[in-house]
């Protein structure tokens, strides 16, 4: 075996031109295979990332009525049994209490609809939600007639900041109402649909707009990252009696963002596929043309006693040595690309607008994917090994005096 080993690794230094390409193409195949799946996996971060600290947090208890983030009917009743069960679990490290409500927004220049937001500004800090205040200043808990609202929405409505707006809501007995706020600053989440669409005031204003007295319309959760938020949820379930509630996680009130995670990463091993159709082409390419020229060399090597069964094995280790050098440095080449574009970003300034919805935002990290590495490093492997059988079998099955008589 050690004598096999060491013709296995010399031989593939007796051309080194071709092994250098076939090398070559192991590498760039994997290095391009595992920063693709980073670039993946970094932007699937961000997204995730921005849709729980600006509009969703970890997970929510929310009425039946609210399981989608974009509805506004539906309260919680007797908010205190919650907050109880909530401040005795200590996997949840905060909470924030939200009123939601519809309404239309009208400046002197302009009117449109509207999705409200009331929260207290303290329980939001705690929860970790952030939304970039671009112009005038965050909402405080002194500010009960002051609202905030998306930059792209003060620009619909021609609005500046200091400047009084109405807001009209219908209130939760189903009655008109209304109140005159002032437009305190302006606050952008990279999503158009959010940022030309909703307004935020305190959390008392808003229950005092919308006749919610001490209701409540949801529960925001930020849960300890060192518990899955699954089992979190999973065992809040079973703690909420109330039948007319639910938990539920960030997936479930943006299934758009989820589904989108769920579909990019089928199309990493569609991709991955791909270029492994190619890399194994390569690699039964060079060991079919090596065992072409090689004929002789072998039929001499089965007259003096050489195993078929060695001859395969010695196919298989020269695969196998080349996929491996290839592997290395498909790693090294995705780990480079992956550290320096990880720090630098991937500017993506000329697809913002295509990308707003999905709150990635207009630069990508790259973030390194070990699971999926490690899949890919496998796969190359095993598939190169595999492909090589064929050549391997041909020139095990070589009669000895017909294969010296090759030129």
């Amino acid at each position: 075996m050690r004598l096999l080993l060491k013709l296995a690794f010399r031989n593939i230094f007796r051309h080194k031109k071709r092994s250098l390409i076939t090398m070559t193409a192991i590498a760039v195949g994997l290095g391009a295979l595992i920063f693709m799946r980073s670039f993946m996996h970094g932007a699937h971060l961000q997204m995730v990332r921005n849709v729980t600290r600006t509009l969703t947090s970890d997970a929510q208890i929310v009425p039946k009525a609210l399981e989608n983030f974009y509805n506004t009917n539906g309260a919680i009743e007797d908010p205190e049994p919650i907050r109880r069960i909530l401040r005795s679990d200590p996997r949840i490290l905060a909470f924030s209490e939200r009123i939601i409500g519809g309404g239309m927004i009208a400046s002197e220049k302009k009117s449109m609809a509207t999705f409200i937001i009331g929260f207290d500004p303290a329980q939001e800090e705690k929860i970790g939600t952030r939304r970039e205040v671009v112009s005038g200043r965050a909402l405080t808990e002194a500010d009960e007639q002051g609202l905030i609202l998306g930059e792209k929405m003060r620009q619909i409505l021609g609005a500046q900041i200091g400047e009084s707006i109405v807001l009209t809501a219908q209130d939760f007995y189903g009655s008109l109402t209304g109140e005159r706020f002032t437009v305190l600053g302006t606050f952008q989440t990279g999503n158009d649909q959010v940022d030309n669409s909703m307004v935020i005031l305190l959390k008392q204003s808003a229950q005092r707009l919308l006749s919610f007295e001490q209701r409540v319309s949801k529960f925001a959760l930020r849960i300890d990252p060192r518990y899955l938020t699954d089992d979190v949820v999973h065992d809040l379930r079973g703690k909420i009696v109330d039948p007319n509630l639910k938990v539920v996680t960030w997936q479930n009130l943006i299934p758009m963002i989820a589904q989108m995670i769920q579909f990019q990463d089928g199309m990493s091993f569609i991709i991955m596929a791909i270029v492994l159709s190619v890399v194994a082409t390569g690699i039964l390419n060079t060991l079919m043309m090596s065992i072409m020229e090689r004929i002789r060399e072998f039929g001499l090597m089965i007259a003096l006693g050489t195993k078929p069964s060695q001859i395969i094995l010695l196919i298989l280790l020269e695969s196998f040595f080349l996929s491996i050098f290839g592997a290395l440095g498909g790693l090294f080449l995705g780990s480079g690309l992956i550290f320096y574009f990880g720090h630098i970003g991937i500017d993506l300034t000329r697809f913002v607008s295509a990308l707003s919805n999905l709150m990635i935002g207009s630069q990508v990290f790259p973030h390194f994917d070990l699971r999926y590495s490690l899949i890919f490093l496998l796969v190359v492997l095993v598939s190169n090994l595999l492909v090589s059988l064929y050549p391997a079998w041909r020139a095990g099955k070589l009669a000895p005096l017909e294969a010296m008589r090759q030129v």
